[in-house]
């Protein structure tokens, strides 16, 4: 079957950790624009972490749904038509929140070239801000809440033991959406917090609508937990087979992974 449009997570899926990208997978890339097919990328990374990696293969053109859903730009450089952001009001209680643990974390907003906020004392380390681009260090996060679209707030590198108790503050008080994982920058754990209903498929059907593709025909590849919204509503569901196996489940086919050149399954798995 022939879709509309390939819809691809980035980290895991579509390049490696070390955002190395297969030739495989631009093989791809190139036959879904001999076929006018959009290329669309979906991710939970900022835009400028984003363009790190696809600015040097020329992907940086492509439309792209960002920070997990909550931002999407017809163009990956370009400027968000969605913004599904979290309010100031609720931004400066969630800073109280995190300083209520003694942590600062850093805050995500909506800019062209500076999309991370650090300031004094940052709950992200050297590792983290070593591999980050974009980033802009302020002496107070108090005056910058209320001059930016805040998107969210993240912290990493702590114990689970103290992240819980912000995960359960904010979301008990409804002020945003807030989940732990494991940080793999930092080690250990990591928070994540942004606006409440914010998922890649709120940022894809947006996207869909703007660039009048049918939602009913999309294939989607992803590979982690905040890809479950998007591979349930894709036409064809596209898993690498070292994903989790709750995330395989959802898949209508699975591929080797990306660093093994699994991409050159998709064609066939599309009829193209």
């Amino acid at each position: 079957m022939h879709v509309d449009a390939l819809i691809t997570d980035l980290d895991g899926t579509f390049w490696s950790p070390t955002m190395e990208i297969h030739p495989e997978s631009m093989a791809v890339v190139n036959a879904l624009d001999d076929c006018d097919t959009p290329f669309v990328v979906a991710t939970g990374r900022r835009a400028q972490g984003a363009l790190k990696g696809l600015v040097p293969v020329g992907l940086h053109n492509r439309p792209a749904i960002l920070m997990n859903g909550a931002l999407a730009r017809d163009t990956l450089a370009g400027e968000s038509f969605l913004v599904d952001g979290i309010s100031h009001q609720q931004a400066t209680e969630i800073l109280r929140v995190f300083r209520g643990a003694d942590l600062e974390p850093v805050v995500y907003i909506d800019h062209p070239t500076a999309d991370m906020l650090v300031g004094p004392g940052s709950a992200a380390g050297d590792e983290y801000l070593a591999s980050a681009s974009g980033y802009e260090r302020v002496d107070s996060l108090d005056a910058s809440l209320t001059d930016s679209s805040i998107i969210g707030f993240g912290a990493f590198g702590y114990p689970y033991e103290l992240l819980a108790p912000i995960a359960e503050q904010v979301n008990g008080d409804s002020l945003a959406t807030a989940i732990i994982g494991v940080s793999h920058f930092e080690g250990d754990h990591g928070i994540m917090i942004q606006a409440h209903a914010v998922d890649k498929w709120t940022g894809i059907t947006a996207w869909c609508e703007r660039a009048h593709v049918d939602l009913g025909r999309l294939a989607v590849v992803g590979d982690g937990h905040n890809d479950i919204d998007m591979l349930k509503g894709a036409k064809i569901a596209i898993v690498p087979s070292n994903a989790p196996d709750e995330i395989k489940a959802l898949a209508d086919a699975i591929i080797d992974p990306n660093e093994e050149g699994g991409w050159e399954q998709i064609p066939d798995i599309l009829g193209m």
